[in-house]
């Protein structure tokens, strides 16, 4: 059985956009990352991390997160994290990718950036 997560701002950051926000979003920080509101989605998902350190949900999501409050080090670290992980299908705004593919775009999105 393979395991789906939600991870509605990442999408939208993404160029994914989509209509609701995942239904377990309480717990991986992504309705307050809809309000804007980084830093109490990093306090979740920190907090959430701390029992499941490979969440590739809460990974995505941190990276998010620190991309968006310009810490792009420590989202890169993240990304190249999910590359060294097992590879975990993802569901983002009703879209099927996995977590890989989704550390690779935003790797290849910060790298385009950074070359600007």
């Amino acid at each position: 059985m393979k395991r789906v997560y939600h991870a509605l701002i990442v999408a939208a950051a993404l160029g994914v956009a989509g209509p609701g926000l995942a239904a377990n979003s309480e717990f991986n920080g992504a309705a307050e990352m809809a309000r804007g509101d980084y830093a109490a989605a990093e306090k979740i998902i920190v907090k959430q991390r701390k029992m499941f350190a490979n969440d590739a949900d809460l990974i995505v999501n941190l990276a998010t997160v620190y991309r968006k409050t310009n810490r792009a080090d420590e989202a890169r670290v993240l990304y190249l994290r999910l590359l060294k992980l097992p590879n975990e299908d993802l569901e983002m705004a009703g879209r099927q990718t996995t977590s890989h593919r989704v550390a690779r775009d935003a790797l290849a999105t910060m790298d385009l950036l950074a070359a600007r």
